[in-house]
């Protein structure tokens, strides 16, 4: 009998393009039925998940759905797949046996070519989004610019990505404060509070940080444009940044280098509940790191950067996990058309300890072969010890 786990994986080698879990295991589980249709001319699997009266839509990359299937189905009994030629079932008996199958398809689903625009985005088309049409994004009166499409994807994609963080969470009816460290001069931030504010209509507080003062200056000035009023930006050093101010969610886009373990370190210490980080230019283990234990990357300097990163980013999700953060690394494309760099999503959860303990093992071990230290997993450590 194969796993469910195997089950997908073998599924989708072959060309499944369509996927529906069905069968709640239990009645108090919100969704009662789950389907992940790819969508042929963009790339994606699309997830409709459906309660008993609402729809609720996200988008993720290719290499991602295998996880994400088999995540879904612990809620589920059932797994119907299609691929042009095949049905595939997967199904648990009472007993908790899977069974799975496959047989010719007689009639499978039609697959999906493209996403409807207006229907699914988060941001809606022909609406005026002011930031958007300063970016460029939109007309004046809220048409997408056909050659700025993908970029409204992008921020589609991004804002689905804090969507799926607070959709099930009980957000009450207080403030919802968010700090984006590393601003910049984004229009992403201004996006970021129309969304809580006038999509999900959500009361929210936004401040943007950054070391730059005429930075801050422009910035100020378009939230006094778009009349944002709870949205404003400060000039400051993340590392400094004050602690004591309670913070809802943490933002932090492309921060370089190091300053993305601050941003991380800021959040942990303020037990921020959401953290969604955009890491970038990871010099710290490229330029510390001893790879003598891996010398198949010593022959190419761009083999060893990528490992660097992602070494890093591995580090770092293990330490969030440690920190008692659910955490995702997800392929996420940046707003600059660059290739495709590691979100890291994260919430604060009831992690066992035995699971924090063993994340802080893996992070040490990888450590110890490298023979180096990484400032966040430094910065936690010397906080314990005080």
């Amino acid at each position: 009998m194969e796993s469910i786990s195997e089950f997908i994986k073998s599924t989708l080698s072959e060309g499944a393009y369509k996927f529906v879990l069905s069968g709640k295991r239990s009645s108090s589980l919100p969704y009662r039925r789950v389907s992940f249709s790819l969508l042929e001319n963009e790339g994606d699997f699309f997830i409709e998940k459906l309660t008993d009266k609402q729809a609720f839509h996200l988008r993720i990359a290719v290499n991602e759905a295998a996880d994400e299937i088999e995540s879904c189905f612990s809620d589920f009994t059932q797994i119907n797949a299609w691929s042009r030629i095949s049905e595939y079932t997967a199904k648990l008996s009472k007993k908790g046996r899977l069974m799975t199958g496959r047989h010719k398809a007689a009639a499978a689903p039609k697959a999906q070519t493209d996403q409807n625009r207006s229907k699914n985005y988060l941001l809606p088309d022909n609406t005026v989004v002011p930031p958007l049409v300063d970016m460029g994004v939109m007309t004046p009166s809220g048409a997408v610019r056909k050659d700025m499409y993908d970029k409204f994807k992008q921020i589609n994609r991004f804002l689905e990505c804090i969507d799926d963080c607070i959709r099930d969470e009980n957000l009450g009816d207080k403030e919802f404060n968010i700090i984006d460290f590393g601003c910049g001069k984004s229009y992403l931030t201004f996006i970021v509070y129309y969304y809580f504010s006038e999509i999900k209509h959500i009361p929210v507080r936004m401040t943007g940080l950054d070391l730059k003062e005429d930075v801050i200056a422009f910035c100020n000035g378009l939230a006094e444009k778009y009349g944002y009023d709870k949205l404003n930006f400060i000039a400051g050093d993340i590392a400094k940044y004050d602690m004591s101010e309670p913070v809802d969610m943490m933002i932090s886009l492309h921060a370089c280098d190091t300053a993305t373990d601050y941003a991380l370190y800021n959040a942990i210490v303020r037990g921020v509940r959401f953290i969604l980080s955009v890491p970038c230019c990871q010099h710290e283990l490229n330029t510390n790191a001893d790879f003598g234990k891996m010398s198949v990357l010593n022959d190419s300097g761009i083999l060893r950067e990528r490992a660097a990163s992602l070494f890093t980013d591995g580090i770092r999700a293990k330490m969030l996990t440690y920190c008692s953060y659910k955490t995702q690394l997800m392929e996420f494309v940046d707003l600059s058309h660059t290739p495709k760099n590691i979100l890291i999503r994260a919430k604060k959860a009831l992690i066992p300890e035995s699971t924090r303990q063993k994340a802080l093992m893996d992070a040490e071990e990888l450590l110890g072969i490298l023979n180096t230290e990484q400032t966040l997993h430094k910065l936690l450590i010397e906080r314990k010890r005080k």
